[in-house]
């Protein structure tokens, strides 16, 4: 399961990620990353099975933690199967099928939103459908 991280000013430079790591054993995939001085956020990919004690040990450490359900919404009524979101999506979310239609494998997002953006008809968004 895929969760966002924000962590706090006061956080900045507190090894909270490997500290989760190490107590949970958990084995995370960081997809995404930005960190300056004044904040830090993280994609991170968990295994369904560890991902309610992860969420746990984060909040007790003051991270903001949202489980990420679904990441993007594609209209396929609107959408030309033009290819654009293929070529520039990091993660390979986008395929085309043997008939050179569309198909989108959502487990691979990690919402840098890029297609979105790139998607001329606008039939992509980014979905804020968080819990």
């Amino acid at each position: 399961m895929k969760l966002q991280l924000r962590f706090p000013p006061h956080l900045h430079g507190v090894p909270n990620t490997a500290e989760v790591i190490l107590e949970t054993g958990a084995r995370m995939n960081i997809e995404r990353a930005y960190v300056d001085a004044v904040r830090g956020e993280l994609i991170i990919d968990v295994p369904r099975e560890k991902v309610d004690r992860v969420v746990e040990l984060f909040k007790q450490k003051g991270v903001e933690v949202r489980r990420l359900v679904k990441l993007i919404a594609w209209d396929e009524d609107k959408c030309i199967h033009c290819g654009a979101c293929i070529s520039v999506c990091p993660s390979h979310v986008f395929k085309f099928d043997h008939t050179w239609r569309l198909n989108l494998d959502e487990e691979k997002c990690i919402k840098c939103d890029v297609c979105v953006r790139a998607c001329p008809v606008g039939a992509l968004a980014s979905v804020s459908n968080q819990s």
